[in-house]
């Protein structure tokens, strides 16, 4: 009914020049473009209604341009959301509302939201839906408005309503009213395209902490067992921190990312966890091991493996512990893996453990000092150990002696 309406009222219109007409089209198609151009880049639901009620207010005689979004509260509000033009002083503390009970719910935008329909005031001066109003827009020289509603695409009902105001009378005829239902239209897809985008973005971001949450709690628990392993065998306290520092910084030497630098620091944390199926007297003998004795250490690996492996870490941490004492020709244990077939943050380890070994400390030895245990991992570079992570060991000690920095301080 209020379509047909519309229709009969503009039939009775005076009728306007080609010229005026097609005027009043370009002012409508021109608004229309600027702000579709409008909400391809906006990335917020303010910035959006504003920039294409900027668009609309720059056009002819389009003065004001507002969005006004449907409150459900007790008086059924018009919230203003977003406007622009010269005549903004006309919704400075103005009072709408989408209630048929309301007599501010008698105008455009309250009869749009209600129905769900384009309404459109021909002239401000003879509408009675618009009487409220008639004062304050004269104050402002508007003569004819268009209410355009915003679709939501839930709730049946729209979110709100685009309104258009005229300095002119009949601004708003049957080919203005379907450009801005588009733009209505397009308006509402950009609102819930923003609000998929933030819940995805609010989604990712949660997603974001948990893991982080998770992997500060895998790290504190790696942490836990590797002091618990330290514990028991006061002569390597420190090793495996050590060994893990050393990878850690041969592996930024290398370019690995940030998640598979903390993975190479997970395994080198625990990468002698199996010790602890090896009896302490044997761990702390100050004296040569005998071949059984040594065979037993070597079992560590073995144990470390099966300690870890039903552990669902989301790196391949028991395979890397596995096979931290596995070497490229196949020497190494307890597979005698040899080449590619050894993962390369077991071959990390491999050296930052060689390394390690040597330059400090043991029960059965004094520390033979960093200096030879860089000469003994270039004496096996590219036989036993990886050339590559022998090489970028080497870098550490020239470019800053960050290698001594990890022996002497831990």
């Amino acid at each position: 009914m209020e379509s047909k309406r519309l229709k009969k009222d503009y039939a009775l219109s005076p009728n306007l020049s080609v010229r005026e007409e097609l005027e009043k089209r370009g002012w409508a198609l021109s608004a229309f473009s600027e702000a579709a151009a409008t909400l391809a880049r906006a990335t917020s639901t303010e910035l959006l209604i504003q920039e294409v009620c900027d668009a609309i207010a720059l056009q002819g005689p389009y003065k004001l341009a507002w969005v006004g979004e449907a409150v459900h509260d007790q008086f059924k509000t018009v919230r203003v959301v977003g406007a622009a033009g010269p005549a903004m002083g006309y919704i400075e503390n103005i009072l709408v509302s989408w209630s048929e009970a309301e007599v501010t719910g008698s105008g455009p935008a309250g009869k749009s939201i209600r129905s769900n329909k384009t309404y459109v005031v021909i002239d401000g001066e003879t509408d009675p839906g618009f009487i409220a109003w008639r004062e304050r827009a004269k104050q402002f020289g508007i003569r004819s408005v268009i209410g355009c509603p915003i679709p939501d695409g839930q709730h049946g009902m729209p979110y709100g309503c685009l309104l258009v105001y005229s300095v002119l009378p009949n601004s708003f005829g049957p080919s203005e009213v379907k450009l801005f239902e588009g733009l209505a239209q397009e308006i509402g897809f950009g609102l819930r395209s923003i609000e998929r985008q933030h819940k995805l973005d609010d989604q990712i971001h949660e997603e974001e902490l948990t893991q982080e949450r998770l992997a500060g709690a895998l790290r504190a628990t790696i942490e836990a067992m590797s002091k618990t392993m330290e514990w028991r065998d006061p002569y390597t306290a420190g090793h495996q921190k050590r060994v893990a520092s050393i990878s850690m910084a041969i592996a930024r030497q290398l370019g690995w990312d940030n998640e598979r630098i903390q993975a190479l620091y997970m395994a080198a944390m625990v990468h002698d966890i199996g010790k602890m199926a090896v009896p302490s007297e044997i761990l702390t003998k100050p004296s040569r091991l005998t071949d059984l004795e040594m065979q037993m250490v070597q079992g560590h690996v073995e144990a470390g493996y099966q300690i870890l492996k039903d552990i669902p870490f989301p790196w391949p941490i028991a395979e890397m512990v596995h096979q931290h004492h596995e070497r490229l020709d196949g020497s190494g244990y307890p597979n005698k893996l040899v080449g590619e077939e050894i993962c390369e943050e077991a071959r990390v380890l491999a050296v930052a453990d060689t390394i390690e070994a040597m330059a400090t400390h043991r029960p059965y030895r004094a520390a033979k000092g960093l200096n030879a245990a860089l000469e003994e991992i270039k004496a096996e570079a590219g036989t036993k150990l990886d050339i590559k992570v022998v090489e970028a060991s080497l870098k550490l000690l020239d470019n800053s002696n960050e290698l001594q920095s990890i022996i002497d301080t831990q």
